[in-house]
């Protein structure tokens, strides 16, 4: 289970309540020019996936994309929401979590030290 809050009046919050799902992408801190866009614009006023030109593809089991740049993302579906301040809370049960085979063991554990994570 993870948990996001997102403030109601961002476009995010609306597709997130119509798709009652959402990717939890993880960028590495190369990302970090993509990141401050993709959080300082709105997807009301355009696509910014493709004002980047961002790589992304369709999630497996939730209706959201994932971005194939980052090296870890987490497909989550909505099962409780609350707003109890300024943030609706968004709990999610993990769905499936895909992670670049660079930074796998050959157990299939995460190295989580190999990335460079934001």
């Amino acid at each position: 289970m993870v948990m996001v809050g997102i403030v109601p009046s961002r476009f995010s919050h609306h597709m997130v309540k119509e798709t009652g799902a959402f990717v939890i992408n993880l960028p590495k801190k190369s990302f970090q020019k993509e990141y401050n866009y993709l959080g300082s614009r709105s997807g009301r006023n355009g696509d910014k996936f493709a004002a980047l030109d961002l790589k992304w593809e369709d999630a497996e089991y939730v209706n959201a994309p994932i971005l194939s740049d980052c090296p870890v993302s987490i497909e989550c579906t909505v099962i409780e929401s609350s707003q109890p301040g300024t943030h609706e809370l968004f709990i999610g049960k993990v769905e499936a979590v895909h992670v670049d085979e660079e930074y796998l063991d050959e157990k299939g554990n995460i190295l989580w030290n190999k990335m460079d994570l934001m």
